[in-house]
C-alpha cells in the first residue's frame, strides 16, 4: 500500500505532531509511506519514511502552496491520502477535485465547531468519541492515540531523578507525596486551576513544561504562599521518566482531543485526576473527574486519587491502556480503515 500523510503544522511538537510521527514511523515498517510536512520535522521520521518538505507556514489559501501540494500528491500517485487535523484537511479539500483518483482519510484531533473540511475524507477518524459529533456515522471511526510503552526505571534511576529535583528545589518537603502535571503553560491547559485546587492538598506539585504563562503562574504560587510546595521543572526531554516519580498525575485542561499525558500516566500505573475533557471522560472513573474550571471539584478528585484505594480502582485501566493505547494498536486500526476503503 502506498500512503501519503499530510501534516500542515509548522513548528512545535504537541499531541497532534507526536501522534503523526509515531503513526508514520510504525506504518513505514510495513508499507510505502510518504510524509508531506514542514521541513522542521524532517528529523522526526525513520529511514523508511519518504519525507517531502513543504512550507506549511503559508496560509491555507496560498495558491502556490495548494499547487505544490496537488502536484506532489499527483506525482506520488498514492492509494491513500491521510490529512492530519484541520489545516491539512482543508488544504486537501481545496485540491481534491484536481487529484488523480485516490481514497482520502482525515483525522480530527481536537474540538472543532465546523467539521466541513474533514468531510472530504472517505473516512474520518476521531481520536475520541466526542469528536465524532457532526460526522456522518458511515464515515466516522474512533482510533485512540497510542504511545510506545516506556521502560520502567530502576529504583536507583528513580532515586537519582528525585535527588536531582530535590537539589534544584531545596524548599520542597521531600517527604510529601507528589502531584504532577505535564503540558504547555498556555491558557488551554489551565494550570492556574490546578494550583488553586492544590492550596489545601497536602502534597507537592511538579509542573513539567514551559510556555507564555510561566511568569504569571509563578507569581500565582507566590501570591498563594505555595513556594515550598510547587516546583516548575520547565521543558524536559525526560518527561515520561518523570511520570514514574509521581503519586498522581493531574490534567486540568479546558479542552483536549485525546491527551497523550493520560495514556502515558496509565501505562506507568499512575492514578489520575482530571477535568471532564474529551477522551478523559471515556476512560477515567467519575470519582476522579471534575467539571471544567471547577476548583473544588478538581481538589476532591485529586484527594481521591491520592487515597490508597485509587490504585485498586485504576488497576483495570492500567492493563487496558497497556493493551489498547499503544502505537501498534493505533497503527493497525488505521491500516484496517485504509484496507476497507480500498476494497469498497
Amino acid at each position: 500500500m502506498k500512503i501519503v500523510q499530510v501534516l500542515a503544522t509548522s513548528g512545535g511538537v504537541g499531541g497532534l505532531e507526536q501522534h503523526t510521527f509515531n503513526l508514520v514511523n510504525e506504518m513505514s515498517l510495513q508499507h510505502e509511506v510518504h510524509m508531506i510536512a514542514h521541513p522542521c520535522y524532517a528529523e522526526k521520521f525513520n529511514e523508511h519514511v519518504h519525507f517531502h518538505p513543504l512550507d506549511f507556514a503559508r496560509s491555507r489559501w496560498n495558491i502556490f502552496l495548494l499547487w505544490q501540494l496537488k502536484s506532489l500528491i499527483n506525482q506520488l500517485q498514492p492509494d491513500i491520502v491521510h490529512a492530519q487535523a484541520g489545516k491539512a484537511a482543508e488544504l486537501v479539500s481545496k485540491i481534491k477535485s484536481w487529484l488523480k483518483p485516490v481514497k482520502v482519510v482525515t483525522t480530527v484531533h481536537g474540538t472543532k465547531k465546523n467539521k466541513s473540511a474533514y468531510l472530504v475524507g472517505d473516512a474520518v477518524i476521531a481520536v475520541s468519541k466526542a469528536l465524532t459529533k457532526g460526522i456522518p456515522p458511515e464515515k466516522a471511526h474512533i482510533v485512540y492515540n497510542g504511545v510506545y510503552v516506556q521502560p520502567s526505571l530502576t529504583d536507583a534511576q528513580k532515586q537519582a531523578l528525585k535527588t536531582d529535583i530535590d537539589q534544584q528545589f531545596p524548599g520542597l518537603d521531600a517527604g510529601k507525596k507528589n502531584v504532577m502535571c505535564i503540558g504547555r503553560l498556555e491558557p488551554v491547559k489551565n494550570i492556574a486551576l490546578l494550583i488553586q485546587a492544590m492550596q489545601d492538598v497536602d502534597a507537592n506539585v511538579y509542573i513539567v513544561g514551559d510556555g507564555s504563562l510561566r511568569q504569571t503562574l509563578e507569581q500565582q504560587v507566590i501570591d498563594l504562599n505555595m513556594q515550598n510546595r510547587v516546583a516548575f521543572l520547565g521543558f524536559r526531554t525526560d518527561a515520561r521518566d518523570l511520570v514514574q516519580l509521581a503519586d498522581v498525575v493531574v490534567l486540568s485542561s479546558d479542552r483536549e482531543g485525546f491527551p497523550l499525558v493520560m495514556v502515558e500516566a496509565l501505562q506507568a500505573d499512575k492514578a489520575m485526576a482530571a477535568t471532564k475533557v474529551n477522551g478523559v471522560i471515556e476512560w477515567l472513573p467519575e470519582a476522579y473527574l471534575a467539571d471544567i474550571g471547577d476548583v473544588q471539584g478538581l481538589q476532591q478528585a485529586i484527594q481521591n486519587a491520592l487515597n490508597a484505594h485509587a490504585q485498586h480502582d485504576f488497576q483495570p485501566l492500567f492493563a487496558k491502556a497497556k493493551a489498547e493505547l499503544t502505537v501498534a494498536a493505533m497503527t493497525q486500526q488505521t491500516l484496517n480503515i485504509y484496507e476497507h476503503l480500498l476494497k469498497a
